[in-house]
């Protein structure tokens, strides 16, 4: 009995070293098509992604800054003219308001002039008509006066000239003043307008910066899991021959017609190896349930870890099996690609003939809690 026990010790011993060299390769090599990569290389995709938008942003807000310096200097610039315009338009319609007053006066002046000579003048314009000695002196005396009277509503003419163009002028002055009036509460709408889209392009800038950090975040708390996995993963390969795989003992014997057979409860396999009072190992253990063998570890400062799911298969010439269905990193599953890249049939195979002293590996059961190992004579 007592070799029986220790050849299930053996095969248990075998079946560890089996998970050691997949793991070794899994832990000492980049492993292609890990969904976990995938997902990390998505987020520094969309990291990246968010990067380049953050340089448009930069740069479009760089832009608003020139246009609004320009429209801030152009408003400015209005702001210096319209109080020259304003001086400019009051110069004018001073001197506007001077000529019409000088027009009036002289309008006033002739008319005045003309009644007053032709009235009360020592001699009236038609004293001097009418006394000319002939039609010929009539004529030239009436020229002389027709003469003297144009000159002066030729004075006043020049007035009324001068009147209308400083008018223009006062015109001018008025529009352009209103012009950039105008123009100047256009500039000032437009400013706050793009101060206002300006501080939207901030905001949504800041947005994908904080976004950006949170995924940095990700990515470094996911890599850090990662990394966790892989060292728990690492250290139980690393301390597999270390357990005390020479306390089990079987909880039942199995005795048929032909086979024999240990059954080893997940409760004492974790008991006699993961708790030996150290605190090291204590975050690994071994679970059976129908058809399933898995191992699991955790990261030894209690974050994240590994799990292997799979099935223990008994070959020819007291070889064994170790089958992987699935592999979880971090809490997330490695694909089939990498499984088959991870695991094959030669990494996973261990030949325990030399042990077995004439019995055969019949099977290796993984039932609810616990595993069966059944031999038979070869």
């Amino acid at each position: 009995m007592r070799n029986f026990i220790i050849i299930a010790a053996t095969i248990i011993i075998g079946l560890c070293t089996c998970l050691h060299n997949g793991g070794s390769r899994a832990a000492g090599e980049g492993v292609p098509g890990i969904v976990f990569l995938e997902e990390r290389g998505s987020v520094l995709a969309d990291q990246a992604g968010l990067v380049e938008r953050e340089e448009e942003l930069a740069a479009e807000l760089l832009a608003w800054d020139v246009k609004i310096e320009a429209a801030r200097q152009e408003q400015e610039r209005l702001r210096k003219e319209i109080p020259v315009l304003e001086r400019s338009a009051a110069a004018a319609e001073a001197a506007l308001a001077e000529s019409r007053a000088r027009r009036d006066e002289g309008v006033e002046k002739l008319g005045r002039w003309v009644n007053l000579l032709y009235r009360y003048g020592p001699v009236s314009y038609l004293e001097v008509v009418l006394e000319a000695a002939n039609f010929n002196e009539f004529v030239e005396r009436a020229e002389v006066i027709k003469i003297i009277i144009a000159e002066q509503v030729r004075v006043l003419g020049e007035l009324s000239d001068l009147t209308a163009r400083i008018q223009e002028q006062v015109s001018a002055c008025r529009l352009a003043q209103a012009e950039l009036s105008a123009r100047n509460g256009e500039l000032a709408w437009k400013l706050r307008e793009m101060e206002k889209s300006r501080a939207g392009r901030e905001e949504f800038l800041n947005g994908l910066r904080r976004e950006a950090g949170d995924l940095a975040s990700r990515v470094i708390q996911s890599e850090t899991f990662w990394s966790g996995s892989l060292n728990s993963l690492r250290y139980f390969i690393e301390h597999l021959n270390a357990l005390p795989w020479d306390s089990l003992a079987p909880d039942k014997l199995l005795l048929t017609d032909k086979e024999l057979g240990f059954e080893f409860s997940d409760l004492q396999i974790n008991e006699k190896l993961f708790n030996k009072g150290d605190g090291d190992p204590a975050g690994f253990l071994v679970r059976n349930a129908p058809g399933q063998f898995t191992i699991s570890g955790q990261d030894v400062s209690g974050g994240a870890g590994f799990r292997m799911d799979g099935v223990l298969v008994p070959g020819p010439g007291g070889k064994v099996s170790f089958r992987p269905g699935r592999i979880y990193l971090a809490g997330l599953p490695v694909s089939r690609e990498a499984l088959d890249f991870i695991f094959t049939e030669r990494e996973l195979t261990v030949d325990f003939g030399g042990f077995l002293h004439g019995y055969d590996l019949a099977e290796i059961r993984s039932e609810e809690g616990s595993m069966a190992v059944l031999l038979k004579v070869n």
